[in-house]
């Protein structure tokens, strides 16, 4: 799809255009200008380690792709296929190995890759043309309860860490779990560690009422690194209005994912669908505390693996009984617009069909996500 036909399709669009644009959009200004200024920030993406993952291993055609994307940073979850990790004899090695692995992989490309740990290195990509890699985790399962293991992660660069995945563990409750608990009393001194040390707090697949603890406790800002709202689409993985607005008023962002079956019922799916859950979190906690993070590999030069839709059905049937409101029929799981290299160009490209200013696109494409690294790694 070209520009024009891309636009073209946004305009004939039944979603009504939000009216909330802080200022008009400077004219002067093309979604090419904007996008080759802006910090454009993937809050989650899978990584791919030799052997095979879940994800294709990065060949040459994906290193060419994001040398050209024009993405800063991407943060790369080195915990991507658990089932896989979870298979050897130790979790924590295979996942220092895997960290070792992709520490190699990005000396091996510094022309194109740069690690990032630190705020100055972020900005160092952005005047460099490098994309940089935010090495975090999916579920804190690679350290357990044991903190010693956790520090050696962050002495190895981790900077992101999402506290559970699928399953109830040591620290809090997944958003899967019925009995709905709060942080345990480990969680908490993990998240100390994580305010003291420089590692970002992420609640996504976090549980209600844990996720509100974990919000109230951490005296950092936190991140929902990629999540919908559940006020648009009751799906267990996306969140609550009041978690959306005690997340903002504490400083934090709320990043959106491309899980098109879980952002709407609706059997097609476009990037208006996209931009309602972008303006409801605006809605709700303002412009500061948005963000973008596709949880999909970090090219996708494929809009949608061709089971996936199959799969996520199967899942809906099997947790019907525990969450009745999965009663939709899942036909999509990827907008094609944003599975793509240059996914934040078109989401440029989209929003300033909808008239957002040039600031407002720019605090979402990464600059929130900037602001949160910055506070909690400086």
């Amino acid at each position: 799809m070209n520009r024009r036909d891309f636009l073209t399709v946004l305009g004939s669009s039944t979603v009504p255009i939000s009216a909330f644009s802080n200022k008009p959009v400077n004219q002067l200004d093309s979604p090419e200008d904007i996008y080759k200024r802006i910090f454009s920030i993937d809050a989650q993406c899978f990584s791919a380690a030799p052997p095979r993952t879940y994800v294709q291993h990065l060949t040459s055609d994906k290193i060419n792709a994001l040398r050209n994307s024009g993405i800063t940073a991407l943060a790369m979850n080195m915990t991507a296929n658990y089932a896989e990790l979870s298979l050897s004899e130790s979790l924590f090695d295979a996942v220092r190995k895997r960290i070792l692995t992709w520490d190699r992989v990005i000396l091996e490309n510094r022309d194109v890759f740069k690690k990032i740990t630190t705020p100055s290195e972020l900005n160092q990509v952005k005047r460099t043309g490098q994309v940089g890699l935010i090495f975090c985790f999916q579920m804190s399962a690679p350290f357990g309860w044991d903190l010693r293991k956790l520090e050696t992660y962050i002495r190895m660069g981790v900077r992101q860490i999402q506290l559970v995945d699928g399953k109830r563990n040591y620290l809090v409750d997944s958003c899967w779990e019925k009995a709905n608990a709060g942080l345990s009393n480990f969680g908490y001194e993990v998240i100390s560690m994580m305010n003291d040390n420089g590692v970002i707090v992420d609640l996504s697949h976090v549980g209600e009422k844990s996720a509100l603890d974990v919000i109230s406790v951490s005296n950092k800002p936190v991140i929902f690194s990629h999540s919908g709202c559940y006020s648009l689409c009751p799906h267990p993985r996306n969140v609550s209005d009041r978690n959306i607005k005690a997340m903002g008023k504490r400083g934090g962002v709320f990043c959106i994912y491309n899980q098109s079956g879980w952002l709407t019922k609706d059997p097609t799916i476009s990037i208006d669908h996209y931009l309602a859950h972008i303006e409801h979190v605006i809605n709700l906690a303002g412009e500061d505390h948005v963000g973008i993070g596709t949880d999909q590999d970090a090219v996708d030069m494929t809009a949608m693996r061709p089971d996936e839709v199959a799969r996520h059905q199967a899942t809906f049937k099997r947790r019907q009984k525990d969450f009745p409101a999965l009663t939709w029929q899942v036909r999509h799981m990827r907008i094609p617009e944003l599975s793509h290299p240059k996914r934040f160009l078109h989401l440029t490209e989209a929003m300033m069909a909808r008239g957002y200013s040039s600031n407002r696109i720019e605090k979402i494409l990464g600059g929130n996500y900037r602001r949160v690294f910055r506070e909690v790694i400086s």
